[in-house]
This record gives structure tokens, C-alpha cells and sequence, in this order.
């Protein structure tokens, strides 16, 4: 069967001094029969059968330290059993004795006599009703415990324990029987001697008269356990040995035991009950029978758990938790202390309180461990926390600093939270940066979250980087972010703003991007040196910085708006920065910080260009900036604009193909020699805004030639002679404007140039003559060389016009004719009659490309309307290979009208501008209102015109495009082709002004 005992196994090796005995005796059977076993007379008799000695008693058979008797007579009067060894220092694993009655029942100690062993783990003493088991047997002392099982019978119960030897320590009875209980008469003596006793466990026994004078000698019993048990008086708990010596009772029984019992109880611990009448003066922690939800009445030192507090103790880690949580305490009540000496947990967080209390508060001193998060704590003082104290939570209070004593104090803690403080951390401070440093790193080892237990500082109101050490230096009065050599390869997060001077040191490490972040821009240093940083956007770099250290990256260039941050910021004396070792480019398109470079590292400028290679000889000159241009084909840029110089320096010869020299904006008054170094393989020179007053010697490969805004009047028969064969065998692009140019009859032929060359002179539309301040375009020969008879005609009908214009602004009302017209109403009155009829178009339709989707509102209105007018516009009536120039000029002469539509793509356009400049000088010259200017909502000013147009513009009317009287305006403004009849002419001038004033 099988039976929940109570065993203590023994461990072998624990026996130095006896041996393990291996085999009986071989002469086991002559001394057993006295030398008499063959004799017939003899009344005993033994055999041996293998490993059994077989006797007429009983039988014995060893196998591997473990002996066992079979009695085979179900009474033994003399037992003779005899020494199984002629060793007397022997021992067993186990000896097992099967019995019958009461003659072989008796305790393993006088077995083991019998035997001549000394010593046995386990004596298992059994037969068909019951076992009995006793362990760690001596054959002096006997054993210290003993455990009886039965299912039937309990006669023996009281003679064998009477039998055992008085060093017992424990015994344990068990029922196993087919029924709830077995009846069982505790002898009032029967443990009268068992003084040593400590341990006593009944199991399925229904006790008829257990009382006091049982215990009256068990001055040492510590554990009473009753389970599955019936006692019908409980009285014997009033024992006064009981009550003195107790630790641990378990009280399974049928009844619900009144608490009063225990009030005595000094040394008692635990009471494992389940139905009971609970007593307000037990300190003993009262528990269910599997020891949980386990209740705490009184501490040993009188007090109970705090009123506002729940106590809860914890059997299975001997803990007695104290929970005062979120109960708006603002101080700390004294503390119970439990009986049982193990933990004490006492739980606070979430209170008022502004400080601990001192440890001589009743109870303070045995907690092992206090939780204070989210208080309003300020400081910690030594004599201020339990002596005895494991685990400290301070978490998410407002503690700043720690002294010495604390954070030696808290060091040979086993566990402390501290995170939601703002510690402030000064770089002096040694043992507390090597506090909180290690408290970091045991948080990266714990089983928690990585942040879990974060150092949060003051200054960054957030945790140090990882791997980093962070300060605040008292002395400079800048918080430090030292990060150096951490073998980091990410740049640190910096969640918040920080509101003090901070550095941050990252030198040595691998980091490859900056990241943005609310401290990030608090920073006033920032040190990367030994990195590898390959891009520096302008909004990461912090507003504030007063040095950057960026040397050894893999920088190649920096943006312009970073170097003109720069520039600032040094010119102000606020920023120091260091670029050195790194890999920088020599790229045109970092023109600006190239410039920086070799302001500021002029030997990293010069390891830059020779890294390029671009230079077969020479070098760049000093006031300039060399670069590489490979927009296109790479070809070397020499930039010496605006540097106040008043000749171009010797250049450097590029390893192949042409320069390009930018020289605008000096004081160049003549062009150098083609003998000067570097002069001859420009290909590309750009003078605009110098002094220039000749041009007698350009480079033989050029390509673009920029002349603008210099004092050049007159360009020679040589030089034009030279632009046309360059543009027979390249892309020749000149620029001329901006210089006073001589317009008369000598120079017609440099008029004759500009004009046919305008393939290749860029912007003609803004070349004038100094003299009349005339578009060189729009002069013709005969401007330059004129006869008398033109001048006198041109004089008449100027006279003619202006006339007819007083009179038209004078006598009619232009409002009260456009309704005429419009209407078919006195025709005579309202109708113009035209005089230049011979004109092939009424009106000239001059737009960009980019409007011309406007064009066919225009086409249906006025040629498929009424009056069934001719427009020309470039789209259907330009003819193909004539000069854009030409065809302009052509179109406003042959027009009766010119229509501007004024958009904006109109205003930004260089042939818009020119049709409109011819179409204002054709109308002066006529004396005669012809233009119309249609203006769209879009354009808001005339900033973009030049003076002469925008001063036409601001002192003369228009037509709005989103005037609602638009169209009927604009058909008047025509030339009247629909009047039949023959009056004398009106006036030809229309004032416009009546049709759409500009108020």
C-alpha cells in the first residue's frame, strides 16, 4: 500500500566512522545453532540458501546494505537472534522486520543489539495491520524519530513508544484505514519521558481523552499537528508547557476552535487552522491549512496592523506586508513587529510624505523592505532608514542629491529603485556619479525593462545616454554629456530642452548621422571629432553652438545656408569651428563653403584641390576660389568676383579642356595679354560690372563672353571680325548691355552687328544707345543718318495729333459714345473714321507661349463677331526663317491696333517686353493712341518692367480684364470698319482713359 509518511532520509556519506556491512557472516548458522545444527536432539535448526540464512525462527537475507528478518513462528518467547558480523563497527542501509505479535514488536534499537550493528538509515518494522518506521537509528540512543502507520488495530501504539528510547525528537501517527477516523487512548504517561520530543503529528485519529497532563513534560515541543483529526475538548490547549513552548500547531479538526486558546502563546508563530473564532490578542499568524491567506492580528511589541493599513502576511517567504498605499498619509505610524522575525514589507508609495521618519519609530527599524515612490520626499538621511532594511523603492520623488553616508548605505542594499528622481550630479562628485553609474548598469543586467529603473537627471530631465557620463561643472557652470570612446555608432536621443550651457562629447566613436532632437538644439558645444559624420543639414545644427568640432568625418562639403550660419556666427566671435582631416571636396556647387574653407583651414583648402587634380601648373590665386565644375563637362572654375582687385591675376592651367573665370564685380579698367599664365584657356569670361572701356584682346577658345554694365562705347571692326569667326566654329554667347553705347552714322556698322547677330548677343531687347537712350534694335539707319523732310513731316503730324487729342479729351464724352457705338445709335456721332486703311491687320495680338490658351476667346470675339475684325498674331502670320526682331517690328507696323495681353508670363518674358517697348514707340511716333493694354487680374504691380514701360504703365488707363463691360470696351478701343458713310474724319486719337480710368 501506499502511505504518506513521515520520513527523514539519511544520507549515506554522512557515516565516516562505520562501514557498510556487505555479507552475513559465513558462520552465521554454527553460532546460531551453538555447533549443534545437525544434531536431531537440537531445537534449532539453519540453513543457508544462497545470500538467506533460513532458520527455524526466522529468516535473514542482505542484499546491498539492506537486511531483512521474516519471523517465521508467530511467537518468539526467546528470540535468538545473534551477530550477523564478526565486525562490531558495521552499519545498514536499512534493516525491514516482518512481524506477528507482540514477542517481535519491539523498537529497531534492540534489533540492532541483537545484531551487533551500530548503526541504520531506515528500521521498517511491518506486517499485515501496520509499519513503523524509525530513522537515523543508533544501538545506543536509539532513533529521534518515529512514524506509526495502521489501519486497523492501535493496541500496540502506546507499549511501542513506551519501548522507544527517550532521545526521540518525533513522532507522527497516521491512520490509513478504511474509515474517517480511528479511535486512539492516549496513555497520560506515555510521554512522560519523552522529554526531547519537538515534533507530534496525529493523522485520522479520534482522541476520547487527550488532555493537558499529556504535554505536562514536552517542556521542548515546538510542532503540534492535528490533521484529519476529531478532539472532542480542546481544553488541553491550556497546557502551561504548551504555552511556553510551542512555535507551529495545525489544528485539522472537526470543530471551530476559539483563538482565546492561544492568547498565552508566547513563542507560537503560526496556527493552521480553517474554521475558528478569532481573538483580537494572538500574535501568532493564523493561516488556512495550505498556509495561504494567511491573517496578522498583533505584533509582538503590542501593536496592530495601522488603522488606515491592511496587513497581509505571506507564509511562503515568512512575510508580513504592510500596505499603506494611497491612503494620504503625510507621516508614518508606528509598525507592528511579527513573531515570526521574518520580513517586513512596508508599502507607501503613493502618499504626502515630505520626509521618513527617524528608525527609533516602533516597528521602523525591522523593515527589510520600504516602498516610498510617489511621495514628495526630498532628502534621505541614515538615521532616517531601517537599520535592517534589503530593498528601498524611492522612485518618483523629488530627491536631487545623495551624501556619502546614504550612498554607502544604500550600496549594501540588495535592491533599490530610484527612478522618476532628477538627480543633480556635479562632475566633483565621484562617489555619486560611480553610485548612480553602477545602479545604471544593474538595471541593464536585471530581468526589468532596460528603463525600468533609469537615472534621470535634473539638468536633462531625462537619463543619461547610454554609455555615456553626464555632470554638471560647477566651475564653467556647462553640463557635460561626456560619451567619449563609448563605441557608440548612433547619436544620442536628447528628449528635452536643456535650459543650461551643455556639452556634448562624442569624440572617438562611430556615429554617421545627426539626429534631431528638443536638446540636441539646446546644445552650445558639440565635439565629433573621430567620427563618421558624411552630412551636416543646416537644421541640425543647434542655433545656440559656440564651438562644433567636425574634424576626421567623412565630410565632403557643407550647404551654403551652413556656411553663411557660419560666417555669422564667427563674425559675431561666438562660434568656433574645426573641420580639419576631413575629406573635402572641390565641387563647384560648394562654391561658398570652399571660400569658408580657405578662410578658415587654408591647408584642408589645398588638400582639397589637389585631392581634385585639376591643376597641370600654377595655383589658385590667393584673393580667388578654385573649384571643379561637373554640371556638364568637367571644367575648372576660377571665382574672383566682387574682391576688389583692379587686374586678373595670374591663373592656373587646367590638365584639360577650357576655364572659366568669374572677375565680376572688381575694378578691371583693361583686359590682360593672352602671354599672361592661364589667360589663353579661358573659355568662359565673365566681366561684368569692372571699368572696362575697350575690349582689344580676348582668350582664342572663348565661348561666353560677358561684357555687361562697363564703359564700352564703341566695339571695334577687329572685334566683331573676331566674334564671327569664333560663332562659325563654336556656340558663341556675348552679353553687351548695361554699357553706353555710341548710337550715329559712324557706327552704323556696330548697329548693323547687333542686329543681325542676335543668335549670339544675348539680351539685345536691353542694349540702348547712350544719345536718344533708344532700343538699339528698334534704331533704324535712318535714325542714325536722317534727312531734313522726314523731320519735318514727323513734326506736322506730331502737331496734327496732339490737336485732335485736346479736342477729343475736351468736346466728347467717351462713355456716352461706347454706348452709341454699342448700341447702333448715332453712328454719325459715336463711329471713328480710320485714316490709315491701308493697313493690312486691325489689331496686333501680342502674348507669350505661355498664354496661349487666351488667344481663342480673343479669335472668336473680334473676328467671328459683328464687326468681323483681322488680328494678327505670331501663331498663324509670322513668316518662317525671319528674325523674331524683324517679324515684331513688321507686325506693329502693319496694325492698326496693338492688343498687350499683360499676365504675368507676359511681364517676365524678354519678347513680350520687346513687343510691348515697339508697340509704346510705334504709338509715339503716330501720335496716336494705338496700344491696348489688357491687364489680368494676376499681375499686381509692374516691379518686373523696366522704367521706361513701368513709367507707361503708372501714367497711362487699361483695359481690365475682369471689367464686366470688358468686351463692348475693347470693340470701341478697335479701328470702326463698320461705318459706310463719308463725314469728315474724326480725330484718330482715342483717349482711353474714359473707357477704364484707373482710379
Amino acid at each position: 500500500m501506499s502511505w504518506n509518511i513521515f520520513l527523514i532520509l539519511l544520507q549515506i556519506n554522512s557515516f565516516s566512522a562505520q562501514k557498510l556491512l556487505e555479507n552475513i557472516r559465513e558462520d552465521y548458522c554454527e553460532i546460531y545453532c551453538k555447533g549443534a545444527c545437525n544434531n536431531s536432539s537440537s531445537d534449532r535448526t539453519c540453513r543457508k540458501d544462497r545470500s538467506t540464512f533460513i532458520t527455524n525462527d526466522f529468516t535473514l537475507d542482505l542484499d546491498h546494505g539492506h537486511l531483512t528478518i521474516e519471523w517465521i513462528k508467530a511467537d518468539c518467547k526467546e528470540c535468538n537472534i545473534v551477530a550477523i558480523s564478526k565486525d562490531t563497527n558495521v552499519m545498514l542501509k536499512k534493516l525491514s522486520v516482518g512481524v506477528f505479535k507482540n514477542s517481535t514488536l519491539r523498537p529497531g534499537v534492540y534489533y540492532l543489539r541483537d545484531l551487533g550493528v551500530q548503526k541504520v538509515s531506515i528500521y521498517n518494522l511491518f506486517s499485515q495491520y501496520f509499519e513503523i518506521y524509525e530513522n537515523n537509528l543508533h544501538y545506543l540512543n536509539g532513533s529521534k524519530y518515529l512514524t506509526i502507520v495502521f489501519d486497523r488495530f492501535t493496541y500496540f501504539i502506546n507499549d511501542y513508544i513506551h519501548m522507544s528510547l527517550n532521545h526521540l525528537e518525533g513522532i507522527a501517527i497516521f491512520y490509513w484505514g478504511p474509515y474517517e477516523y480511528s479511535s486512539l487512548w492516549m496513555n497520560r504517561t506515555i510521554l512522560a519521558e519523552k522529554t526531547n520530543l519537538k515534533f507530534l503529528k496525529f493523522n485520522g485519529i479520534d482522541f476520547k481523552n487527550l488532555t493537558s497532563r499529556v504535554f505536562n513534560n514536552l517542556k521542548n515541543l515546538q510542532t503540534l499537528n492535528f490533521t484529519r483529526t476529531n478532539v472532542e475538548d480542546l481544553s488541553f490547549l491550556r497546557s502551561d508547557n504548551l504555552q511556553k513552548s510551542l512555535l507551529n500547531v495545525v489544528l485539522e479538526v472537526n470543530q471551530k476552535v476559539d483563538m482565546k486558546y492561544f492568547e498565552g502563546y508566547s513563542r507560537l508563530k503560526l496556527i493552521q487552522v480553517d474554521k475558528y473564532e478569532p481573538h483580537e490578542n494572538i500574535t501568532a499568524i493564523i493561516c488556512n491549512l495550505n498556509r495561504r491567506n494567511c491573517k496578522f492580528t498583533l505584533g509582538i511589541n503590542g501593536i496592530k496592523c495601522p488603522a488606515k493599513c491592511e496587513c497581509q502576511f505571506y507564509w511562503g517567504n515568512m512575510t508580513l506586508h504592510i500596505d499603506c498605499s494611497r491612503r494620504g498619509l503625510t507621516y508614518v505610524p508606528p509598525l507592528p513587529i511579527p513573531i515570526t522575525g521574518g520580513s517586513t514589507t512596508l508599502d507607501l508609495r503613493g502618499n504626502s510624505l515630505i520626509e521618513l521618519p527617524n528608525n527609533t519609530l516602533s516597528g521602523y527599524n525591522d523593515v527589510k523592505s520600504l516602498i516610498v515612490s510617489s511621495n514628495r520626499l526630498t532628502s534621505l538621511r541614515v538615521d532616517r532608514l531601517p537599520s535592517k532594511l534589503n530593498i528601498l523603492d524611492i522612485r518618483y520623488n523629488n530627491i536631487q542629491t545623495l551624501d556619502k553616508d546614504v550612498i554607502k548605505y544604500l550600496s549594501n542594499l540588495g535592491d533599490f529603485l530610484q527612478c522618476g528622481n532628477q538627480w543633480i550630479v556635479n562632475c566633483n562628485e565621484n562617489i555619486f556619479m560611480h553610485f548612480l553609474h553602477k545602479i545604471y548598469r544593474r538595471s541593464l543586467g536585471s530581468n526589468l525593462k532596460w528603463w525600468a529603473d533609469s537615472v534621470y537627471l535634473h539638468h536633462l530631465n531625462a537619463a543619461c545616454p547610454d554609455g555615456c557620463h553626464c555632470c554638471f561643472n560647477r566651475s564653467t557652470d556647462y553640463f557635460m554629456i561626456d560619451c567619449r570612446s563609448a563605441h557608440i555608432n548612433y547619436y544620442p536621443l536628447l528628449a528635452h530642452a536643456i535650459p543650461y550651457n551643455a556639452i556634448l562629447q562624442l569624440d572617438t566613436n562611430k556615429v554617421e548621422i545627426i539626429t534631431h532632437s528638443l536638446g540636441h538644439d539646446s546644445l552650445r558645444e558639440l565635439h565629433l571629432f573621430d567620427n563618421k559624420i558624411a552630412d551636416l543639414p543646416f537644421h541640425l545644427i543647434p542655433k545656440n553652438i559656440t564651438l562644433l568640432d567636425l574634424r576626421k568625418n567623412q565630410l565632403e562639403a557643407l550647404e551654403d545656408q551652413v556656411v553663411d550660419f557660419f560666417r555669422e556666427r564667427e563674425e559675431s566671435a561666438v562660434l568656433e569651428i574645426r573641420l580639419s582631416a576631413n575629406p573635402w571636396k572641390c565641387d563647384c556647387r560648394a562654391k561658398s563653403f570652399l571660400s569658408f574653407l580657405r578662410q578658415k583651414e587654408p591647408l584642408e583648402y589645398t588638400d582639397a584641390l589637389d585631392r581634385c587634380n585639376i591643376f597641370s601648373s600654377g595655383t589658385c590665386p590667393e584673393a580667388c576660389i578654385c573649384c571643379l565644375d561637373n554640371s556638364t563637362v568637367p571644367s575648372m572654375i576660377i571665382d574672383c568676383r566682387f574682391k576688389g582687385l583692379k587686374a586678373i591675376p595670374p591663373l592656373p592651367t587646367p590638365i584639360s579642356g577650357q576655364s572659366t573665370l568669374h572677375f565680376e564685380g572688381n575694378y578691371l579698367e583693361a583686359l590682360p595679354p593672352n602671354s599672361l599664365r592661364g589667360y589663353a584657356k579661358l573659355g568662359h569670361l565673365y566681366l561684368a560690372n569692372n571699368r572696362l572701356t575697350e575690349i582689344n584682346q580676348l582668350p582664342e577658345n572663348i565661348t561666353t563672353l560677358d561684357l555687361r554694365n562697363n564703359s564700352i562705347s564703341v566695339l571695334s571692326h577687329q572685334m566683331r571680325m573676331f566674334f564671327d569667326k569664333r560663332r562659325a566654329s563654336t556656340q558663341l554667347k556675348v552679353l553687351l548691355s548695361g554699357n553706353p553705347w555710341t548710337c550715329n552714322c559712324e557706327e552704323k556698322d556696330f548697329l548693323h552687328f547687333v542686329k543681325s547677330r542676335s543668335r549670339y548677343v544675348e539680351n539685345v531687347t536691353d542694349i540702348y544707345c547712350v544719345g536718344t537712350g533708344k532700343l538699339m534694335i528698334l534704331t533704324d539707319e535712318s535714325d542714325l543718318c536722317p534727312s531734313g523732310t522726314v523731320h519735318y513731316v514727323t513734326l506736322t503730324i506730331s502737331f496734327m495729333l496732339v490737336i485732335l487729342t485736346i479736342n477729343l479729351m475736351i468736346y466728347i464724352k467717351q462713355p456716352l459714345l461706347v454706348w452709341f457705338y454699342e448700341h447702333n445709335v448715332c453712328l454719325n456721332l459715336a463711329a471713328r473714321r480710320e485714316f490709315d486703311k491701308q493697313k493690312k491687320f486691325d489689331a496686333f495680338l501680342s502674348f507669350t507661349h505661355k498664354d496661349e490658351e487666351l488667344i481663342e476667346e480673343f479669335v472668336d470675339r473680334l473676328e467671328n463677331g459683328d464687326h468681323c475684325f483681322r488680328l494678327c498674331f505670331y501663331l498663324r502670320d509670322w513668316l518662317v526663317g525671319v528674325s523674331i526682331p524683324e517679324c515684331i517690328s513688321q507686325s506693329v507696323k502693319d496694325s492698326k491696333r496693338i492688343i498687350i495681353l499683360m499676365t504675368n508670363n507676359f511681364l517676365n518674358s524678354t519678347w513680350g517686353r520687346l513687343e510691348f517697348r515697339l508697340a509704346l514707340h510705334a504709338t509715339s511716333q503716330d501720335r496716336c493712341k494705338r496700344l491696348i493694354v489688357v491687364l489680368y487680374p494676376e499681375v499686381e504691380n509692374f516691379d518686373d518692367l523696366d522704367s521706361e514701360l513701368r513709367t507707361y504703365m503708372v501714367l497711362n488707363t487699361y483695359l481690365k480684364r475682369d471689367d464686366p463691360n470688358f468686351w463692348n470696351k475693347l470693340v470701341y478701343s478697335m479701328p470702326h470698319v463698320n461705318l459706310r458713310h463719308d463725314h469728315q474724319p474724326d480725330p484718330e486719337a482715342i483717349e482711353f482713359s474714359v473707357l477704364n480710368r484707373n482710379d
